[in-house]
């Protein structure tokens, strides 16, 4: 990896943090507001909806404009502020409108932090930088969780204040100290196109095509983890009655884990079998695991506790090798490929939320079951894809 991109990482690595303060949190927020499962599905449901409309536009202007810089600070600014107004809601309306604003900015961020990447990397070292980015991600997604835990473990408020002042901070990091990534970009046609029409326009030119799967792909692995990490938010908070700083460590565990597989095995699986036939395995052992967790009673038993540290080690696999896929397909429009990968990403959180939110107060083990199929789906369309063959 180049400087620029060793520069990238540590920056998202404090963002990734800040990013993720709220989320141990926001079960304390609903809980407080005497609001439903659904409600928390709901919430995050608006926010990947803002994210899936916004995510290609963000994507196409950073190409038309050659700058994938401008694209990560200012939209930070938005986020930090949307964070505020969302921490401190009273109301129902309130938190949909500030998680819809939320979500719009935030798209920006991981959406051109991906492109920034891809710019900086060719298809040799990509999948490694691709699988140190999610490493790092992963464990910083953790740490916050932590942080966010532990400061807002008396008062859910002080976690919000403090995510968004970090926030103003690393949006000024960034416009000080962080160098432009090389954008290469030659068709700017789409830019000038109502969002609309992008849409229908990149609908029947990719669904054809191996990109079009893959997209299909990002969608349904992404419904089955937004499922199962929106799930088992909620219920370790409503039926283990664990605080925001337990949910906290929980999250650390899985973080360690995470950074540990994507460091170590990622990277090693995919020169020796190559991405695809990695995705497959760890797309297979992670609905098995799934599976399996979901239908024990003892959770705290030996053979239980070895089958979650399995799921968890390849749940955390299956991002990295999946978007260097992606990215491998991108050719010079890396802003507006990543855009319709993180677009199709959301697509799969609305769902994700929306569904567990709708079935945990109701049949709590049900969303994991479910996820775990999907994953299982998502193996067997790479096994029979025609489309994938010549990947």
């Amino acid at each position: 990896m180049n400087k620029k991109t060793i520069y990238l990482i540590i920056v998202l690595f404090w963002v990734t943090i800040l990013s993720n303060m709220a989320h141990p949190v926001t079960p304390e927020l609903v809980v407080s507001l005497n609001m439903s499962g659904f409600m928390y599905g709901l919430m995050f449901a608006a926010m990947s909806v803002a994210s899936f409309t916004m995510s290609p536009i963000w994507g196409s202007l950073s190409d038309k404009y050659r700058t994938r810089k401008l694209f990560l600070y200012l939209p930070m600014v938005g986020y930090a502020l949307a964070q505020i107004g969302f921490g401190f809601s009273t109301k129902a309306y309130m938190i949909i409108l500030f998680r819809v604003i939320g979500g719009g900015f935030s798209s920006s961020i991981f959406t051109n932090s991906i492109a920034y990447i891809v710019d900086e990397t060719n298809s040799r070292n990509r999948s490694k930088a691709i699988a140190y980015y999610t490493a790092i991600r992963g464990f910083a997604v953790s740490l916050g969780y932590l942080i966010g835990g532990y400061i807002g473990a008396k008062d859910y408020h002080r976690a919000f204040i403090f995510q968004s002042i970090g926030l103003f901070i690393q949006a000024l990091v960034i416009y000080l100290f962080l160098p432009d990534s090389d954008v290469k970009y030659h068709n700017s046609k789409d830019n000038t196109t109502p969002f609309i029409f992008q849409v229908k326009d990149n609908l029947k030119k990719y669904i054809p095509t191996a990109l079009g799967t893959l997209l299909l792909l990002v969608l349904l692995t992404s419904f089955s983890y937004t499922a199962y990490s929106n799930g088992i938010n909620y219920f370790l908070k409503k039926y283990l009655n664990l605080n925001p700083l337990q949910i906290g460590y929980y999250m650390a565990l899985t973080g360690i884990v995470g950074m540990i597989a994507n460091v170590y095995l990622t990277p090693k699986i995919a020169n020796k079998y190559g991405e695809k036939k990695s995705l497959k395995i760890i797309l297979l052992a992670t609905g098995i695991t799934l599976i399996i967790l979901a239908t024990i009673d003892n959770l705290l038993s030996l053979p239980s506790i070895m089958i979650f540290l399995i799921f968890i080690f390849v749940i955390s696999m299956f991002r990295p090798l999946l978007q260097t896929m992606v990215s491998n397909l991108s050719k010079n429009e890396h802003g507006k490929i990543m855009g319709l990968q993180n677009s199709a990403n959301s697509v799969g959180m609305v769902g994700g939320s929306l569904f567990a939110g709708a079935l945990l107060d109701i049949y709590p083990k049900t969303p994991f079951i479910m996820a775990a199929l999907i994953f299982i789906l998502s193996y067997l369309i790479i096994v029979f894809s025609k489309k994938l063959k010549k990947y």
